[in-house]
């Protein structure tokens, strides 16, 4: 019983990810996934593809958890099988973001590979750019923006845009009321600029 009822899951879940990725279906697919499991908050939107490491012996899905108003990018990839990932409210997740919560440790002495696992905490009103990596243990302080293409290996204060490999605090945020605040760059270049930051 306890196999057909995972078998129902990754069904979903499979189902979900052929859904067309399209505004209106993307909340019919967010649904799916709530369905499936996943602990997603009120006027949260899924967009396209979502990776979910999965497993047949433990309802690993159960391990992530996104807030309300929050938005998910296509192709992000969460892997979740023994630690738990908590997206707080009103996030957003640029598409290509893959979060981690296991990773290994090698032992030249002994000669072998450990795993371990860390949960991973996205704090509310937090950017996470295209591309990023977010590895185990790390905690993202609230209204806090993470640049696209970064690799972030320890956690981030709150209200503060990081960026590189590995990722480090760039500067300090305004305080905007619910969140970071981005405006176009009006150097010509393509990009955004942080309003109000130096």
């Amino acid at each position: 019983m306890k196999f057909a009822v995972e078998l129902m899951r990754y069904l979903l879940i499979g189902v979900a990810n052929i859904i067309p990725r399209f505004h209106t279906l993307d909340y019919i697919r967010t649904s799916l996934l709530r369905i499936a499991g996943l602990k997603i908050g009120p006027e949260t939107r899924i967009s396209g593809n979502l990776v979910l490491e999965f497993s047949f012996r433990k309802p690993s899905v159960k391990n992530v958890i996104v807030g309300s108003d929050s938005f998910i990018g296509n192709y992000c990839r969460i892997s979740a099988l023994k630690s738990r990932v908590s997206i707080g409210d009103r996030c957003n997740i640029g598409p290509g973001v893959s979060i981690d919560t296991a990773g290994h440790w090698f032992n030249r002495e002994a000669n072998k590979r450990n795993s371990y696992h860390k949960p991973v905490v996205i704090r509310d009103n937090v950017w996470v750019g295209a591309g990023c990596i977010i590895l185990p243990g790390v905690t993202i302080g609230q209204n806090s923006i993470v640049a696209a293409g970064a690799v972030v290996a320890k956690d981030v204060p709150e209200g503060v845009l990081v960026g590189g490999v590995p990722a480090r605090v760039i500067k300090a945020l305004p305080e905007f009321g619910s969140g970071p605040s981005l405006a176009p760059a009006d150097d010509g270049q393509a990009g955004l600029l942080v309003k109000g930051a130096g």
